[in-house]
């Protein structure tokens, strides 16, 4: 066992050259992506719903759509727009890419804080992280999600574990950016705020020093949903957050659930039936703002819901629709952005899961590209059960017991957002947490600290 672990320790040098490596990846992968004329991947993705708000505070166009998109991304998009011209994706994906690069260097440093084991295993879950390297060669907001989420952690740790309150408002001025990047941390004045409040008073500062800290996140959250008030309120005079709630609820998930194993494709009939239900409720309507089309459509999925949906499907699709968020690798959309042909892992569940595990298995040694996918499969499976565990170790931390808990709040709330959909792609934003909480199960597991004594003896 000493040699097993002799060869999972690394030296100090082992140690910077790999940590050097995993800051690499998103530089590596965007390289990969321009080398092989990927870059913005032929317009598949919703870049361009983004960058219109660049190019029209830029005063490239005139056109100007609704304030549904959250403002943060396509600012970081007007950035590099100004400096490198209009429409210059090789530019934007470079500034990615090094976004990327510091992104998981203060990772690397959050679990340096956090004391886990400096090893080649966790390492390797941030180098192979496929989800993460992905998103910072994809123009859509999630890279800068991830980025200022990373950010925010790593101040959080500073702050639960050196105690310096300029820490904690970094965290609130990261927390803020957070608010304006993706809509999904819009209930963590429900969830997340609170138990940092609560935490918060039970440090050891002075009452002033805690009601200004109160006051610093609670501020951070205000700011943030107002600065979109703000938007729509101008728009439109609509006071509303983001209107693409309804429209992601009515024409999203609602299709995707009534599907019975929610397969990731819209049912094309529910979805039209649905359009044409919003279209006899709004058509006679005259002067609807944002705010109300977004109340309607909030309605009408439930109604539908309630009335139409049978109930043992719809815990059917959420629950698949959960397995394939939690368990599905992002090769597959790396496969669908780089044209490869992998048919077998596109192709719909029609007589239930075990004929399509049939198909995929059956093709994994004809396509090397199928056989790597199944391996990614195995590995986030393990991976998913390692950070189960290091999520109940985590919370049996009494001096951390307040930081793991506000990181598994903010990780239930991105999740929310996945339901029905089956889509990676809305898992990507909480894989930093998923990190640690993995890192905290490898240190427990390989690395228990009298074993760390008796080699450092």
């Amino acid at each position: 066992m000493h040699k097993v672990y002799n060869l999972l320790i690394l030296s100090e040098k082992q140690y910077s050259l790999l940590k050097f490596f995993c800051c690499l990846g998103p530089v590596l992968f965007a390289l990969s992506v321009i080398l092989t004329g990927n870059v913005n991947f032929e317009g598949m993705f919703e870049t361009a719903k983004y960058t219109i708000f660049s190019k029209y505070w830029l005063g490239y166009t005139q056109e100007i759509g609704t304030p549904s998109r959250l403002p943060a991304y396509p600012l970081f998009v007007a950035v590099i727009y100004f400096f490198f011209g209009i429409d210059n994706f090789n530019a934007l994906l470079v500034a990615q890419a090094i976004l990327g690069f510091f992104s998981i260097f203060m990772l690397i440093k959050t679990l340096e804080n956090l004391g886990l084991s400096k090893n080649i295993i966790v390492l390797s879950t941030i180098f192979l992280n496929f989800s993460i390297l992905f998103r910072f060669s994809v123009f859509l907001p999630n890279c800068l999600f991830i980025s200022l989420l990373i950010f925010a952690i790593f101040f959080l740790t500073k702050f639960f574990k050196e105690k310096t309150n300029k820490s904690f408002i970094f965290f609130c001025i990261f927390f803020f950016f957070l608010i304006l990047t993706r809509p999904l941390l819009q209930l963590s004045i429900f969830i997340t705020i609170p138990l940092i409040i609560y935490f918060l008073c039970k440090t050891n500062n002075s009452k002033l020093v805690k009601s200004s800290l109160i006051l610093a996140i609670l501020s951070s959250y205000v700011l943030g949903i107002s600065v979109q008030f703000l938007r729509f309120y101008n728009y439109d005079k609509s006071t509303i957050y983001t209107a693409q709630s309804g429209e992601h609820f009515l024409f999203w998930v609602i299709p995707c659930l009534s599907k019975k194993y929610a397969c990731g494709s819209r049912d094309l009939l529910v979805l039209k039936e649905l359009r044409n239900k919003f279209n006899q409720v709004t058509e006679n309507k005259e002067e609807l703002n944002l705010e109300k089309i977004n109340k309607i459509k909030f309605k009408l999925g439930f109604e539908y819901i309630f009335n139409e949906m049978k109930k043992d499907i719809l815990l059917w699709s959420i629950f698949f629709s959960y397995a394939k968020l939690l368990f599905h690798s992002s090769l597959i959309e790396i496969y669908s952005s780089f044209n490869l042909d992998v048919k077998e892992l596109y192709n719909p569940i029609v007589n239930g899961p075990s004929e399509k595990i049939k198909d995929i298995a059956s093709s994994m040694f004809k396509n090397p590209l199928i056989f790597l996918w199944i391996i990614a499969v195995l590995i986030i499976v393990l991976l998913r059960f390692l950070q189960l565990y290091g999520i109940f170790v985590s919370i049996k931390d009494k001096p951390l017991k307040g930081y793991y808990l506000i990181l598994i709040s903010i990780l239930l709330l991105i999740l929310i957002s996945g339901v029905g959909l089956g889509n990676p792609r809305y898992r990507s934003d909480c894989e930093p947490i998923l990190i640690i909480f993995g890192a905290i199960a490898i240190n427990k597991i390989f690395f228990p600290k009298n074993k760390i004594k008796k080699k450092n003896e």
